[in-house]
């Protein structure tokens, strides 16, 4: 009988994505048992799905464990949630806000 550890519920947010022709970059961070896990990664494949693989550090995967009990899993449900779209996307707020024309006229 296989065990299976249930991991504990946890957020993913994106707070940065660059557009690249093959692949976007991509930061953000895991929130788990209030705590906030920083993640770095490359998201590949536009045409016929998505692969997209998370990087830790060594310290961050080590909380990751003591958090949830099973790196491993918490990675490979982790990438899951984000091929499938399961994440908050939060733009880093910015000192300077870029407004876009609408109608050709300026806002106000």
């Amino acid at each position: 009988m296989l065990h299976t550890l249930s991991l504990p519920p946890y957020t993913i947010v994106v707070d940065y994505v660059s557009e690249g022709d093959v692949a976007n970059l991509i930061r953000g961070f895991v929130e788990v048992r209030g705590a906030k896990v920083r993640f770095s990664g490359v998201a590949y494949g536009r045409f016929g799905g998505q692969n997209f693989s998370p990087q830790f550090t060594k310290a961050a995967k080590t909380l990751i464990q003591s958090l949830t009990g099973d790196f491993a899993k918490f990675e490979e449900d982790m990438q899951l949630k984000l091929v499938r779209g399961e994440f908050e996307a939060r733009p880093p707020k910015e000192e300077h806000h870029h407004h876009h024309l609408e109608g050709g006229r300026a806002p106000g």
